[in-house]
């Protein structure tokens, strides 16, 4: 019946037209997109490109902290085309992704403010309504460097959902520390990296650990003290000796990584180190050649037994003489380690040698369930997805990549997933006409696989739809319908659906008299 109204509508007056490329909004030199029905979204245009070879099933999640005014402080979900399918409401946010809790599908993202590198927010949970059904705030509180308080204190690097229904979150806190070892005062302060593993439901904490604590030696940090962003070791400058940046759950032990060290230690269930593994001497590991890193992020180990594990990383090694000179590519890298012998073996090493990427912070390594890679390249505005082979199968432009900001990028995009997701938001759709009352554009913020709008037009009282217009296909974030010719002229509503399924409407939109 659809189908036939819609071949009809087309027939009679050729009202049905698909929805126009985004409009592109004049803000700095990268464009942005815009629209009608969302006016206050301006994410950036994604100019993807692609080999023709498969890529991995799910949409594309990330967010944006800028440097500049060039991009929008949102986190979003996209399809593999660059078409926006979620935006998130105004604030500062990190690591949006698809996880699983209660072996539900849940939205997880970080939500605060920063202070320098460091985060103090919480972490929101949300259902595949976009209904926020917990918010993670852990039970601790941290010092500032200008003593500001805040009402969470979780940190912006990690945000772990484990298989026991508990969250792993980073925290940094400013400590009194003995820098003398290091050449610094004996009454100094550094930031001492912590993660909580807190209990989703009850926001109780179920583990803590601290770098500091755990005695590891401030001597072996690759950080120079008082040089760069990495603090003079005083109070309203401490040292950021560890840089705690990633954390997870493996069995009872969890797995974390120090940027600053280039090291990644393995810890028991108390908390006391395994074993390490380091990118310069290998730590208690012996390293392939050319299998050094370093300022490295997204540790992930995968696939453990008491014999073997596999190891991912976002390598950020770009220079170290000076620091950050750009003399080695960012890059993907997978290691097989060998827990009996501690060796390391080179599997992977993922660069786009069309494109030789040098970010100074952040990234992310995400294996796929088809054996793809994708890489987010952290303050280089870039997503790439990689085949099995090393292949580069999809690379996403999203921001200007030279820059007089000073600090050396645009936009920190802190890690990129992709991961299925089925979204039917609470929200209704929404609806607008233009000044014109001839043209009608629908959206609907966050619904995945719509396929079909149906355009209605409705009484005059505006209570209930007289006559289909016909069915028209969805065409990204926002689709458009022309109404002249129609004979609509009291109000109209457009139904989306999933397939053959209608899910939703949206309110009655009237139409000026006369129109």
């Amino acid at each position: 019946m659809y189908w036939l109204s819609a071949a009809i509508s087309l027939f009679l007056f050729g009202a049905v037209s698909l929805s126009q490329p985004a409009k592109r909004a004049d803000n700095g030199s990268w464009p942005r997109q815009s629209f009608k029905t969302a006016p206050t979204f301006q994410p950036p245009v994604f100019d993807v490109h692609k080999s023709g070879a498969p890529l991995a099933p799910g949409l594309l999640l990330t967010s944006f902290i800028p440097a500049t005014d060039e991009i929008e402080n949102a986190a979003v979900i996209i399809t593999d085309a660059g078409d926006l399918v979620w935006n998130s409401p105004p604030g500062s946010y990190s690591n949006v992704r698809v996880q699983h809790l209660d072996s539900e599908p849940v939205l997880t993202l970080w939500n605060g403010s920063s202070i320098g590198e460091q985060g103090y927010g919480f972490v929101s949970i949300l259902d595949t309504t976009y209904t926020e059904i917990y918010r993670v705030c852990p039970q601790a509180r941290a010092l500032t460097p200008d003593n500001t308080t805040f009402p969470c204190y979780g940190d912006i690097h990690e945000s772990f959902i484990t298989d026991r229904g508990t969250i792993l979150m980073t925290i940094y806190n400013i400590t009194n520390a003995d820098l003398t070892s290091i050449n610094g005062p004996k009454d100094g302060w550094i930031y001492d990296g912590l993660f909580y593993e807190v209990d989703i439901k009850t926001n109780r904490t179920i583990f803590r650990w601290s770098a500091y604590e755990a005695g590891i030696p401030l001597t072996a940090s690759k950080a120079p003290l008082g040089k760069a962003a990495f603090g003079n070791g005083t109070l309203d400058s401490p040292f950021d000796f560890f840089h705690i940046n990633s954390v997870e759950l493996v069995g009872s032990r969890h797995f974390v990584n120090s940027r600053h060290y280039w090291t990644s230690y393995l810890l028991d269930s108390k908390g006391d180190i395994e074993w390490m593994i380091e990118g310069d001497t290998g730590g208690d590991f012996q390293l392939p050649e050319g299998g050094q890193f370093a300022w490295e992020h997204h540790a992930l180990l995968k696939n453990v037994t008491e014999k073997d594990a596999i190891l991912t990383y976002f390598n950020n090694d770009n220079g170290n003489a000076p620091l950050f000179n750009g003399t080695h590519p960012a890059e993907g890298l997978e290691f097989y380690l060998d827990l009996e012998n501690k060796t390391a073996t080179l599997l992977k090493n993922l660069v786009d040698p069309n494109e030789l990427i040098y970010p100074i912070a952040a990234g992310s390594y995400v294996d796929l369930p088809n054996g793809n890679v994708l890489l987010g390249y952290g303050t280089y505005p870039s997503i790439k997805e990689y085949g099995p082979d090393g292949d580069v199968r999809m690379s996403i432009l999203f921001g200007d990549t030279t820059t007089s900001n000073p600090a050396g990028f645009t936009s920190l995009t802190y890690r990129a997933w992709r991961d299925p997701w089925v979204g039917t938001p609470a929200a209704p759709p929404v609806a607008v006409f233009d000044q014109d009352n001839t043209t009608l554009y629908m959206s609907w913020n966050g619904a995945t696989g719509i396929t079909m709008w149906e355009i209605s037009c409705a009484n005059a009282t505006g209570q209930q739809a007289i006559h289909s217009l016909g069915m028209i296909p969805s065409t990204g974030f926002e689709t458009m319908f022309n109404l002249a010719g129609s004979g609509c002229s009291s109000a109209a509503v457009a139904t989306a659906y999933r397939d053959d399924v209608p899910l939703r409407s949206t309110d009655f939109i009237s139409l000026t008299a006369g129109s």
